[in-house]
């Protein structure tokens, strides 16, 4: 199993390398080519993982405080959605003394909703336990 990634570079270096260049290279030039195809694909790997950490590290350091409390306010929300539903709704139909139409939160939202809890409730707890880590700082949205 490649964890890292790098077995996947090289194959596709190897690949290339069969591709483009001739079979009557030495294996000396072979493996000069397929070396620095390796150093090219490896820093563009990199320089991808840099833009993509700078983006994340931008979104974190902004001003706009609701980015990081978006896992909150989901939670909040589906909890209204769930009132709304299966308390309020029930109860002004039968204030109105009419039948109780068949009103149910479909099953997307209670995988996602309970999924974002489930991590939330997970982070926040490790964090007031001051079981730190990057990953409880993603989950939390803390720097």
């Amino acid at each position: 199993m490649d964890l890292t990634g790098l077995g996947s570079i090289a194959d596709l270096a190897k690949g290339i390398m069969d591709r483009f260049i001739p079979p009557k290279a030495t294996e000396a030039e072979r493996a000069a080519i397929q070396v620095e195809l390796q150093r090219m694909l490896d820093s563009r790997e990199t320089a991808i993982l840099d833009v993509q950490k700078s983006v994340m590290v931008a979104e974190m350091n902004q001003e706009d405080k609701f980015t990081k409390r978006a896992r909150p306010m989901v939670v909040y929300a589906g909890l209204m959605f769930i009132f709304l539903v299966h308390v309020l709704f029930p109860i002004l139909v039968w204030l109105g003394n009419e039948t109780v139409p068949s009103l149910v939160l479909p099953d997307y939202f209670w995988q996602v909703w309970g999924g974002v809890c489930a991590v939330w409730i997970v982070g926040r707890s490790a964090e007031k336990l001051r079981i730190g880590g990057s990953a409880v700082g993603v989950i939390t949205g803390r720097k």
